[in-house]
């Protein structure tokens, strides 16, 4: 299933690729240059302890922020789908909350700084999770191939927000479909899509 979602062959070592040629724009390669620094510190300089009370914490803001209503509820609809990817992943921590939650769905999360490489290591023995160091705003992936995107609090990092958000949409499945609620599936940045 993997190897099926991309425009090209993507090659992995275990459980990261790196589709990450070269950064054109001068603010695009200062914001992947600061959260890389940012992120690969925080990873090695702050407590593990202090690290989860920090995840929890953003678990639930994640809940709250898109109308889930409790961890059971997000795992049920992340259950549902097929293919699930974290935009802008950073460290990788909600991937592996996906991952945790639905253990048959496949988590794929990208980031164009640093960070996803820690990331891949550290989750490197969860077999559901894919992580690719990469740009949010030009993708590998085919067009309609992913159930649900998750773009938590990363937009406003890119060059092009509407580019972004258009790149999002197209690899969406059904991305012209209106969800419950009002919202796009891919709207999960603004509130969770609801399966009919």
């Amino acid at each position: 299933m993997l190897g099926d979602i991309f425009k090209e062959k993507i090659v992995f070592e275990g459980n990261f690729a790196n589709t990450l040629k070269s950064i054109k724009e001068e603010n695009q390669s200062q914001t992947a240059d600061v959260f890389s620094q940012k992120w690969v510190s925080y990873d090695k300089n702050v407590k593990e302890k202090e690290q989860q009370a920090l995840w929890d914490f953003q678990k639930q803001w994640y809940l709250k922020l898109y109308g889930f209503k409790d961890e059971q509820d997000l795992a049920s609809f992340l259950q549902q789908q097929s293919i699930v990817f974290d935009a802008g992943c950073g460290l990788g921590y909600l991937c592996e909350w996906f991952a945790s939650l639905a253990p048959k769905t496949l988590i794929v999360g990208m980031d164009i700084s640093d960070a996803v490489c820690v990331a891949a290591k550290k989750y490197q023995n969860i077999p559901n999770i894919y992580f690719i160091k990469g740009d949010i705003a030009n993708t590998p992936f085919k067009s309609g191939v992913i159930d649900y995107v998750s773009c938590h609090a990363v937009i406003m990092h890119t060059q092009n927000p509407e580019a972004t958000f258009c790149e999002l949409s197209r690899i969406l499945k059904d991305s012209n479909t209106l969800r419950g609620g009002g919202a796009f599936c891919l709207l999960c940045v603004c509130q969770k899509s609801l399966a009919a």
